[in-house]
């Protein structure tokens, strides 16, 4: 991998709950600061970013963040990679709804604190697109999908950007053998991370039961296709 031709920015597609900050921090210290940037807001499609200068674009060898794929489209000319971590849908919703418990500046803390939402009622009341396929929205780039309404369509836009434009995805129940394939293509120096927000207060999946697990995987089918695949 040592002759792979560099691109001129890498975008590090981070989705919720997939070992992203642990990502971060070795990232950090891979690239100077003036050399990336961190995409915030991705459901407005990620102002902070698109507000740059151009000649300050031009400066950026890596954009790290929740992001959508298409960002790249405001770089201009500029070549360029993305990478991704997947994650099982079951473990990811999990791990999204006690985030969100725990999370006072998250938006919906307040609304779960009040309610005492499960995560059947936040499935079944659709209160985030976050809970559905939010791995195959993010790499279609389809974040304005009203819930429920991603298709074969998406899928196949996932897999076709997977293709073409991530030549490296990865598991994030196996991120060390990532972070050195990573490391070995992008020819970092210090393929080193500190852990960050592993949640404690959650249930194992093996404890989960049957049914709450299968609604999970209903509200989640193509991004299980996208695992598999």
């Amino acid at each position: 991998m040592s002759s792979v031709k560099q691109p001129d920015c890498l975008f590090f597609l981070h989705i919720p709950k997939t070992a992203g900050s642990s990502m971060r921090s070795m990232l950090e210290l891979n690239y100077r600061k003036n050399e990336w940037f961190l995409a915030r807001e991705m459901w407005k499609g990620n102002p902070n970013f698109l507000a740059l200068a151009p000649e300050k674009r031009a400066q950026l060898r890596l954009v790290m963040g929740h992001q959508a794929f298409g960002l790249h489209t405001a770089i201009g000319e500029r070549s360029f990679e993305y990478f991704t971590l997947l994650r099982d849908p079951v473990d990811r919703i999990m791990s999204l709804y006690y985030h969100i418990l725990r999370n006072h500046e998250h938006p919906l803390y307040a609304e779960f604190q009040r309610e005492k939402y499960t995560i059947t009622d936040v499935l079944n009341k659709k209160l985030s697109p976050a809970y559905d396929n939010c791995q195959v929205r993010m790499l279609s780039g389809a974040m304005a999908v009203p819930y429920g309404e991603i298709t074969e369509t998406h899928y196949k836009q996932a897999i076709e950007n997977l293709e073409n434009h991530i030549p490296l995805a990865g598991l994030q129940n196996r991120f060390d053998e990532f972070v050195l394939l990573l490391a070995q293509r992008y020819h970092w120096r210090w393929p080193y991370y500190r852990r960050f927000k592993v949640g404690g207060n959650r249930i194992a999946k093996s404890a989960l039961d049957a049914e709450t697990a299968a609604l999970i995987r209903q509200h989640n089918l193509w991004d299980e296709k996208l695992l598999q695949y």
